[in-house]
């Protein structure tokens, strides 16, 4: 699962393979300012768990590599924190005779959060953002469903957490961290983050993404008519 060129339009292509700059965070929990009436306004959460049915469920494992399928239809789904939405597809292209990986994702929308994190959703029914958009911690950014290759087993959100990328690639998209983690612990509403697991496997794999690029461009190579 991943972008595929005509139907992913990615913010770091358009501005000359450099990410966009990611805007300011809200100030941190417990930080006071002042509204027109002159009392302190709430703040906004750094994460929030990003499915509006707390109900959902998942599985602590995924073949292959390290993902989540959140099981539930027609669910709204949240950005985990905030930031800037980096790469969207709205058109679900996903052939099951050629069956090829920058399609199977069908509906997908891309994060990349403030706090320099990857996050990924798949298999959507509606995307309701659009590429360079700001979003905040909580904003609904989509509704799961039944898109892609997913349209072979049952309604479910893939949910990536990984580096980011310039260039294209699927491998460390759909799925570099363990998410199963965070996502008990959003729930529970706790300000967990996977910053340092991000920041840790670029000290131990700082090529992984020249690797996953190459990796991608090999695989279409060999598939091209």
């Amino acid at each position: 699962m991943g972008a595929i060129a005509g139907f992913v339009v990615s913010v770091a292509a358009l501005a000359g393979s450099v990410p966009p700059p990611v805007p300011p965070e809200p100030p941190p929990a417990g930080a006071v300012t002042g509204s027109q009436h002159g009392a302190p306004a709430r703040k906004r959460p750094t994460y929030v768990f990003p499915f509006a049915d707390h109900t959902v469920t998942w599985d602590d494992w995924h073949a292959g590599y390290p993902a989540a399928d959140v099981h539930g239809c027609d669910v709204d789904i949240l950005a985990p924190t905030t930031g800037i939405v980096t790469s969207v597809r709205e058109v679900d292209t996903w052939d099951p005779e050629a069956d090829e990986i920058g399609t199977r994702g069908g509906l997908t929308v891309t994060i990349v959060g403030r706090d320099t994190v990857r996050y990924y959703f798949a298999h959507l029914a509606r995307v309701l953002v659009e590429p360079g958009q700001r979003v905040l911690a909580g904003e609904a950014i989509g509704v799961s469903g039944a898109t892609g290759n997913a349209r072979r087993s049952v309604c479910h959100t893939h949910f990536g957490i990984s580096r980011p990328c310039v260039d294209h690639e699927t491998e460390l998209l759909r799925g570099e961290i363990r998410p199963w983690r965070f996502l008990d612990a959003w729930r529970r509403g706790e300000q967990a983050s996977p910053r340092w697991l991000k920041n840790r496997k670029l000290r131990l794999f700082p090529d992984a993404c020249d690797q996953a690029a190459a990796a991608y461009r090999e695989l279409r190579s060999s598939r091209a008519p």
